[in-house]
Parts: C-alpha cells; structure tokens; sequence
C-alpha cells in the first residue's frame, strides 16, 4: 500500500545538482509547453477573479498573447483591470461581448464562470479550445499531484493532508480551490515536491490532461444544482478527478461509495476508508484509528486525541490516514501531525462566550448537508441562523436534525421567505434584516447558557464578498454584544 520514495522524488543527487537539474527541465518543460500549446495562438481568459488575473499573468510573462472578458464591473475588478491594463492585456468589463472574444484560439476558463450561456449564445469563437486553470497549472507541474474533492470537508482535509506532509519533512504546497490558484505555484513545484490541491467540480468540469497521482473523493450530497442542474450531473463531475489516471495512480474513496456504479469506470487502483470497512487502508477498531501497513495494522491514534471535533472530522482524518499512508508517512508522524492541527476557520469554529450566550461559527456550511453535520455534532439545542443564496437540493433530508436539535431558527438573505415557509412548520422561524439584527435576534432567543449557530445552508454571495466575509460579520457582531444586556 505505499508509495515508493522514486515515485515521490526522492533521489540521490545532491541539493546543488538537483537544483541545476530542475532548472534546466522545468525551463525546458515550459517551453515545450508553451510551443506545443500556445505559440502563435490568442488565448482568451473568461472570468477575472483570482484564478483568471494569476492565469492571465502567467501566460503574459511566458509571451503569449492573452486578453480577458469578465460579465461584473465592481471595484474589485477595476483593480483587476488597472493592473492588466499596465502589462498590455486587453480587459472587457461587463459582460462577454462576441466581439471581444473573436480570434481567440483558446479559452482559459476561470471556474466560477457558467460557460452555458456563452455556448448557446455563440459568444465564443468556433473551434475554441477550452480549459480551466487548474488544467493550465497542470501542464506547467512536477511534481506528483493530490487531488480533492467532495461535498464537504475538501477543505479541512486539503490543509490537513498538506500539514501531514509539512510535517513529515516533504516540501509541499497546498492550493486549488482553497484559495491559492495552482498556476501560481505550479512551476515553482520541483519532482521532490507535492501539490495537495482541493478541487470542485467547477474546475473538474475543463479538464483535459489533468491527472492527480492520488484523488480522493470524499462525499457527494446536494449542492451546485444552480450550476450542474441536478444531483447526476454534479455526481458525474466530482467523478472526473479519476478520469485521467491509470493504474499506477490511486483512487481514495469514502466507504460509502463501494458498491457505485461509476467504480468500473476507474483505471487506477481504488482503495476505501471508513470507520466501518474491514479491507480499508485506514479504519477504526474500538477507540483505535488503525492503519494497514502491508498485511497487518499499525495503530496510529483514539478518536480522543483527534482535536477537531464532530463525527464528520473523524471520516475526514480516515482519508488523510490513508492518503498519508499510500505516500509511506508513518503512524507516528501521522498522529503528531493530527494532534498539532488546529482546523479552520469558520468551520464549526467556537467564536466565544459573551452574556453567558456561546457563539459557534460554521459560515462554510454552504449547503444543507454541512449543516446537517453542524447540527449532528452540536451536543445541545442551538439556535441556528440560516440563509443566504439558495443553491437548491432538498431541505427536507435536515428535517430530523432541526427537530432534534434547534430551538428556533433565525434567517436571513434571499432565501428567508423559502426557509421560514420550509421550516415554519416544524420549529418557531423569526427573520432578520441582516446578519448583526440575526445575531441580536439569536441571542435574545437563546438566553443565558444557550448556544447560537451560524450554519446557513446557503452560499454567501447575496449579502456577503464570500463565506469567510459573512463569518467575520457574524463574529463581530456577537462579540459587539458584551456587555449589553
């Protein structure tokens, strides 16, 4: 079950040599990149957030011709543009007009952008090759890729699996979808190096070439129905981190996926984890967290020493186990690793105590399922602000949750009016004008030793710049609260 120390880049030369070494190819893989895919060719770069504006630098250090399109004109994106502008890109600012997308020969594709309205439209120009950046960044790597994805947890796992390999003395660098576009270490990645990437199914949906040493898919619940239309299509997507790898490469896949139909599809060599398997490379035995070292188990930590709490974070350490056990990290390091691992934030995130009230900020459950698991791991009744931008899926499945575990709900955002007619029928709802009024209202609601919980089922971007905005915005608001009765 593990990954050689030839297959990770562990050599002999000496760091001078190694280095020389690198250069030389990585100059040499670049050019051949660049001849092989760019040259004489205009690439357009559709979406202008930080993934398009690192794609578009790249590709304008590397003397390709690039110019970019972007649908919003904020401020953010006038600074996008300004910055463009002084390196000779061309940028249109609101909206893709079919004029400035002509004679573009390839398109990079910022995930965040729903290509669906610009194909039907003939926007783009015939023939347009399409990527995303994360296949661009791709074809400019080293070093071996890991590779995650799912519903939720991708993050924790993706900063926890790059800890593990930080700690272990491996040069590794984390980004993706986490919030560091892969382009923008790419070529800095050397064969001794490893990327840990998370990935969505946005930026899974324009790959090309794209093939990760280890994917990991973790969960699939509903979410992105605004974008893949329905839970198949979006199944499919995540499904596609496996697409390209062959059999010397290694498909990790939560338990509950064992008997999927979309198995046979796989090339690679598929492993599991879970509490419950007894084939799994990493499982649970009593309060143990066991580990399959070749033949046997080696015990690597209880459940008791793992910091973050929630059944949820006991699968997302499973997966890491196992990622870090396939790369040949050994248990104790492991269990180091995992011990000193402080989590994220606005995950779950207890904010503080203020006028006996707790505050707990779970601001990344952008969808009903992490907020299923935000309430199947709060040990007494909270209650819960919610809403936001509705992403649809079906707010039933949480129905036994709220039951159990909310006392009231407190919603906000575009979604309010839905929430309060899904949930008014099952447990007492009161709206609020924003989020401070939300928290002012939760408070009330919850009293003296009463617990209030952001986890709001919902995406960010009608109120909020993004999740993390909206979990600082509650966090200073309930921290406002001290002192007032």
């Amino acid at each position: 079950m593990i990954m050689s120390k030839k297959i990770i880049g562990m050599g002999n030369d000496s760091v001078s040599q190694g280095k020389r070494r690198f250069n030389y190819l990585q100059a040499d893989c670049a050019a051949r990149v660049l001849d092989k895919n760019f040259q004489g060719k205009q690439v357009l770069v559709i979406g202008l957030g930080r993934s398009g504006y690192a794609s578009a630098t790249f590709l304008k250090e590397k003397g390709v011709i690039v110019k970019c399109t972007e649908k919003e004109a904020g401020v953010k994106q006038e600074e996008y543009k300004n910055k463009l502008n002084a390196l000779d890109i061309p940028v249109e600012l609101g909206g893709h007009t079919r004029e400035f997308c002509a004679g573009s020969q390839i398109a990079v594709v910022s995930p965040g952008v729903d290509l669906s309205p610009l194909l039907k439209n003939n926007i783009l120009p015939s023939g347009i090759e399409i990527i995303g950046e994360l296949e661009l960044g791709f074809m400019f790597c080293s070093s071996p890729v890991i590779a995650i994805t799912g519903t939720n947890g991708k993050s924790t796992v993706t900063e926890l699996t790059g800890h593990v390999f930080k700690h272990s003395g491996l040069h590794t660098e984390i980004c993706g979808n986490i919030g560091i576009p892969f382009i923008n270490k790419a070529e800095s990645l050397t064969d001794k190096s490893i990327a840990v990437l998370e990935v969505s199914s946005f930026q899974l949906e324009t790959i090309k070439t794209f093939k990760p040493k280890i994917a990991l898919l973790m969960n699939v619940t509903d979410d992105h129905y605004d974008r893949h239309i329905n839970y198949e299509n979006y199944k499919l997507a995540k499904f596609k981190i496996f697409e390209n790898q062959n059999k010397n490469d290694w498909a990790v896949l939560h338990e509950s996926f064992r008997n999927d139909p979309l198995l046979k599809k796989i090339k690679s060599r598929i492993v599991f984890y879970g509490a419950s398997g007894v084939d799994n490379i990493a499982k649970i035995s009593g309060e143990k967290i066991l580990l399959s070292t070749g033949g046997s188990y080696a015990p690597v930590m209880t459940v008791s020493e793992i910091p973050i709490k929630g059944a949820h974070n006991l699968d997302n350490v499973l997966s890491v186990v196992t990622i870090s056990g396939i790369m040949g990290v050994s248990a104790n390091i492991i269990k180091e690793a995992v011990k000193s691992f402080k989590g994220l934030a606005h995950r779950f995130e207890l904010v503080g105590v203020f006028n006996g009230v707790e505050y707990i900020d779970d601001s990344k459950a952008t969808n009903i399922d992490a907020a299923k698991q935000a309430l199947i791991s709060s040990i007494k009744k909270v209650v819960l602000i919610a809403g936001g931008k509705d992403k649809g899926g079906d707010y039933t499945v949480i129905f036994p949750e709220i039951k159990e575990k909310v006392k009231s709900m407190v919603v906000i955002g575009e979604t309010k009016q839905k929430l309060k007619e899904i949930f008014g029928k099952i447990v007492s709802v009161v709206e609020a004008g924003d989020m401070k009024d939300a928290v002012i209202k939760a408070s009330k609601i919850a009293g003296t030793g009463g617990t209030v919980l952001l986890s709001p089922m919902c995406s960010s971007f009608d109120m909020f710049n993004d999740y993390k905005h909206r979990g600082k915005v509650f966090q200073d608001a309930a921290k406002s609260l001290v002192g007032k009765p």
